[in-house]
């Protein structure tokens, strides 16, 4: 029998919806606000899978610029 997995990163936004600041959350990006923090910490985040998945391609065309420590 064939396996699924779902991996549910509820809460690691990959930038602000349209709407965001009608909510309070204009600049909301916490997959590049952590990447960033990583980044400037000197130990960049690594999310081999998940690239591998385009994780830091979603985040770019969701933010326009790429998450500090990823890029193509």
């Amino acid at each position: 029998m064939s396996r699924a997995f779902i991996l549910l990163l509820d809460s690691f936004g990959l930038g602000a919806a349209p709407d965001a600041e009608d909510f309070g959350d204009a600049g909301a990006n916490t997959f590049g606000h952590i990447a960033q923090w990583a980044h400037d910490s000197g130990q960049p985040m690594q999310l081999p899978n998940l690239e591998r998945l385009g994780i830091a391609a979603a985040a770019h065309q969701a933010c326009g610029e790429w998450a500090a420590g990823f890029a193509l």
